[in-house]
């Protein structure tokens, strides 16, 4: 790994912990509409998510049913744990993390891969680029 390990890692740890905080006001209802911008900016161009029932969702489609779930899960809350980068180099940073849901239907968590992309214009000075989500407790059935 490269670079200032210690403000590397304070960096990512930020950028995920600021995503998760504008995605649970989002979801909950509690961020104004026009909010979404700022949710959508922070995304590379061909970002994908692989979730953890095995799909891979490209950006487009992950931001338009996003920006419908608006207010679609009031009492959420999402705990974000154990950030750490895996590796930094040039302008990428991969790291893991634990994200805890708990919200009115049930408890889920799931362990995160993410790649993100230093971008000076970006709101954490991050882009998402890449995130693949691994259950640790999937939801109730």
């Amino acid at each position: 790994m490269t670079g200032d390990i210690p403000a590397t890692e304070a960096l990512a740890e930020r950028e995920v912990d600021d995503h998760h905080r504008l995605i649970e006001a989002w979801l909950r209802g509690d961020a104004p509409r026009d909010a979404f911008a700022a949710l959508a900016a922070r995304h590379a161009p061909g970002f994908t998510l692989h979730g953890p029932d095995g799909d891979a969702v490209p950006l487009g489609p992950l931001m338009d049913g996003l920006e419908r779930a608006h207010g679609t899960v009031p009492g959420l809350t999402i705990e974000i744990r154990a950030v750490r980068v895996v590796e930094a180099r040039d302008d990428l940073v991969a790291a893991v993390y634990e994200e805890h849901h708990d919200a009115p239907s049930g408890r889920t968590a799931r362990r995160s891969t993410v790649l993100l992309v230093r971008d000076a214009a970006a709101p954490g000075g991050l882009l998402w680029r890449h995130l693949h989500e691994t259950w640790i407790v999937p939801p109730a059935v």
